[in-house]
Order: structure tokens, then C-alpha cells, then sequence
């Protein structure tokens, strides 16, 4: 039933260049909220392709059972498909989705062209990480499975009003993008390929200072950042989404045969 919503389907689109692009998709959302910058990619001649993530868009108990090393072998096994028939791969991902774009660099420095990560936490605000230790380690973990969201952090009323996602958001799954957080920002360092990065001064779900944290830490000879001043946490659907859109296909564009 779930996947004659077109907002819910994986995004592929081949191109004329020998390059393939892969997008991924943040935490409850879809390939969907990617589709403007898919869009724009392709225009430029790019093979694109935005899967879906193990256990989204489906139900919040459907999530509630997979973690980050489900996530992560959603995006690896397209990456290594791309890998076999293109020469140049560029990786771009949107929260979650961005900590997913570092772990791919880190784990293959030599086959990733240049990457982009956008609107990504390196680490949780400061009351979310509070709530989480007192969840993982009182019986509230048998009690309470779940947090409800509030409305999608978009500034865009529309945008914000169209924005599919599951709405429960599994305490298990956000324990594990800790430990993803963890495990990313330890092997910073190993990301060597050209990295864009493009955060909202004013997102409330990945903190700003997550942008120079991660540039601060990798180990790419370009890197480069982007602040946004008129959307809140998903750039990609928000009012600066044409200009996320233009600096990530110019970005990319430059490294071709880094």
C-alpha cells in the first residue's frame, strides 16, 4: 500500500554524464524531500539516484526496528553498484543523511570524488542528549517507545505542509544515531575527498556549530561552507533550496576528475 505514494518511492534518473550522484535522505523522511535537488542534478547531466532508507516510509513500528548499520547498507549497497558502472561518484546527504555521506568518504577515501553535507548533526542539541541518557538508562526504556515530532522544522509554510515523514519518531532509532555520531565524528580525519558543507544559521534540530565541527576535523584540502539565512533544518525543501540546488551541482561540477 505504502509505495504508490510517489512521495515515498526511491528517486533514479540516468544521465548523460559517466558520473552518478547518490542522495540520501534524513532520519523519518523520504527520497521525496530531495527531489528538487535530484531534479537540478539530472538537468545537469548527472546519473541520479536517492533510495530509501531500510524501514522508512512505512510505520514508526516498521523503523522502530532497524538502526544506522541498516541505513547505512541501504545507501553502501547503491554506492557500490554505482561504483561499477561510473567513474566518478559524489555522494550528498541531508541530516542523518549527511552523517551517512561522511561514513561512506570514511570508509572509501579513494573512490568518492567530493561529497556534501547538508543541514548535518555532528551532535544533538544539549536537552535532547540529557533526555536520551535518562532514557537509556531507566525503565522509562520499556515505557516509552516513542517521541512525538513537532511540526517538520521548515520555515516554508508550504513546504512545510507538504513535507511527508513519520511523525513518532522511535527512541531506539535516535540511540542509534548517537552512535552513529559517535562513530563518524571519531573517524572524521579519514575524510579526505572535497567537502561541501551547507547548514541554517537558524536550524533547531542540527545544531549550527555542527558545520565547523566537521570541517574543523576532516582531513579534505577543499572544503567548503555555506550558511543559509531563510530556512530552518530541511534546506532542500526550504526557501533557499534553489541556492542548495546551485551549490551543490557547481560544487560538484569543479571536482569531476578530482
Amino acid at each position: 500500500m505504502f509505495h504508490h505514494n510517489p512521495q515515498i518511492n526511491p528517486i533514479y534518473k540516468k544521465g548523460s554524464k559517466d558520473t552518478a550522484i547518490l542522495l540520501i535522505h534524513g532520519f523519518t523522511g523520504t527520497p521525496d524531500c530531495l527531489r528538487h535537488l535530484a531534479n537540478h542534478l539530472h538537468s545537469l547531466g548527472y546519473t541520479v539516484s536517492a533510495p530509501l532508507l531500510a524501514g522508512h516510509g512505512t510505520t514508526r513500528e516498521s523503523l522502530a526496528k532497524t538502526g544506522w548499520k541498516d541505513w547505512y547498507q541501504t545507501c553502501h549497497s547503491v554506492f557500490l553498484e554505482m561504483q561499477e558502472n561510473h567513474t566518478h561518484i559524489f555522494v550528498a546527504g541531508l541530516s542523518l543523511g549527511g552523517l551517512l555521506t561522511l561514513k561512506l568518504a570514511e570508509d572509501y577515501p579513494q573512490s568518492i570524488n567530493a561529497i556534501a553535507c547538508l543541514a548535518t548533526p555532528a551532535f544533538l542539541n544539549s536537552w535532547a542528549t540529557v533526555l536520551l541518557k535518562i532514557h537509556a538508562y531507566t525503565p522509562l526504556k520499556r515505557l516509552r517507545l516513542y517521541q512525538k515530532k513537532s511540526s517538520p522544522d521548515v520555515k516554508n509554510p508550504v513546504a512545510r505542509k507538504n513535507f511527508w515523514n513519520i511523525t513518532d519518531m522511535p527512541l531506539s532509532c535516535i540511540q542509534s544515531i548517537t552512535g552513529l555520531q559517535k562513530k563518524v565524528c571519531s573517524n572524521l580525519h579519514k575524510v579526505v575527498c572535497p567537502t561541501l558543507i551547507v547548514h541554517s544559521r537558524y536550524d533547531s534540530t542540527a545544531p549550527y556549530a555542527s558545520m565547523n565541527h566537521i570541517s574543523k576535523n576532516i582531513s579534505a584540502k577543499v572544503t567548503e561552507t555555506v550558511t543559509l539565512e531563510n530556512s530552518f533544518h530541511l534546506i532542500t525543501i526550504d526557501y533557499d533550496k534553489d541556492l542548495v540546488s546551485e551549490k551543490v551541482g557547481t560544487f560538484f561540477g569543479r571536482h569531476m576528475s578530482a
